[in-house]
């Protein structure tokens, strides 16, 4: 009987550590996810750029090899919680309020101020709040 219970504690044990050193891979995959629809919602027009990054939204998200789960009520399969649509939410905000001017240009610089946004302090923060929704 002692054994099983070290053991079943050992198990839980590693597997506490494989999703620590999965947390790095898991948030950089979700600030990925946000860059690349910051990006691609600035553009409307269809390109080959436009088509690759939302091939790379895609990859990033749930239903690709993105780590953050989407919670919903089991009964309802209404949506609780969806770690990327908040994080969408959150770097698109942003990015309004960024000043990505061009003296060249009148547009905003959309690759300067998303990359602005992703490299934020701010964005960081927001990122590590959704860790608990690390699968």
């Amino acid at each position: 009987m002692m054994r099983s219970v070290s053991a079943f504690f050992l198990y839980l044990l590693c597997s506490v550590a494989v999703s620590a050193a999965d947390l790095p891979k898991a948030r950089q995959m979700l600030k990925n996810y946000g860059l690349a629809n910051c990006i691609d919602s600035q553009f409307k027009e269809q390109s080959a750029i436009k088509e690759d990054i939302s091939l790379a939204i895609g990859a990033y998200h749930f239903m690709g090899k993105g780590m953050h789960s989407i919670v919903q009520n089991e009964d309802t399969l209404e949506t609780l919680h969806d770690p990327y649509a908040v994080t969408e939410k959150f770097i698109l905000n942003a990015y309004q309020h960024t000043s990505a001017l061009s003296k060249n240009s009148p547009r905003k610089m959309v690759f300067y101020g998303c990359l602005d946004v992703y490299n934020s302090q701010e964005f960081d923060t927001f990122i590590r709040t959704q860790d608990q929704y690390v699968r």
